[in-house]
């Protein structure tokens, strides 16, 4: 496969086994980090782990250009589950003439969450075996959502990257090429995400696809 100096790079890597998910293909980008500042020194501190990032599926390029791109966006919260839950109630979208593309941004570096607990300082091999793992718990965790979407007749593509939430996901509506981008907006208390009001807010007022966004 040949590629252009962009975003997501050049080499992409496509393994057939299937492991993940049957029959589809699986490929394994190397990316020029979403989440690199202005500040060089912010740099040092990005894994190498987190340059990397995981297509479960079709690209955009590999769906044909009548389907209608529609990128949801999953974080693992409540807000996600309404965006998910308004494609699968029918509302004038055709399963048919639309491919999914399932997407969910993960952090940068494992110490900067608070999810994460255990001493303040690890090396760097343990951090990108983190990282790793990380990805395939995403895609596993993702893997309820693909299905009962393909039940319903959706294609649908699965995307895990690390980074910022919201430059990320600008970067994966370019990518694929899509017409519309689905997320859903939490409420106060919500757990911060995808679907914090900072993301949402960011997509509507800089996407180049209306956004919708699903309260």
């Amino acid at each position: 496969m040949t590629g252009s100096q962009d975003f997501f790079g050049i080499d992409h890597q496509t393994s057939g086994n299937g492991s993940i998910t049957p029959g589809a293909p699986v490929h394994n980008i190397a990316q020029t980090p979403i989440m690199e500042s202005g500040n060089p020194f912010d740099k040092l501190t990005i894994p190498s782990e987190a340059r990397n990032q995981q297509i479960v599926g079709h690209p955009g390029e590999s769906v044909p250009d009548s389907r209608f791109k529609i990128l949801l966006a999953l974080d693992g919260t409540e807000a996600g589950d309404l965006a998910f839950n308004y494609i699968m109630g029918k509302h004038g979208f055709s399963p048919r003439d639309c491919h999914i593309f399932l997407s969910t941004v993960l952090p940068a570096n494992v110490l900067g969450g608070p999810w994460i607990s255990g001493p303040l300082t690890i090396d760097s091999k343990k951090q990108n075996e983190l990282l790793k793992q990380l990805r395939h718990q995403a895609v596993e965790r993702m893997n309820p959502y693909r299905k009962k979407l393909q039940e319903r007749g959706y294609e649908v593509t699965m995307h895990v990257l690390h980074g910022e939430a919201r430059a990320s996901l600008l970067k994966v509506i370019s990518y694929h090429k899509c017409d519309l981008c689905v997320i859903g907006k939490r409420n106060r208390g919500w757990k911060k995400g995808l679907s914090s009001g900072t993301v949402t807010s960011y997509l509507v007022s800089h996407s180049p696809v209306p956004v919708l966004v699903v309260k």
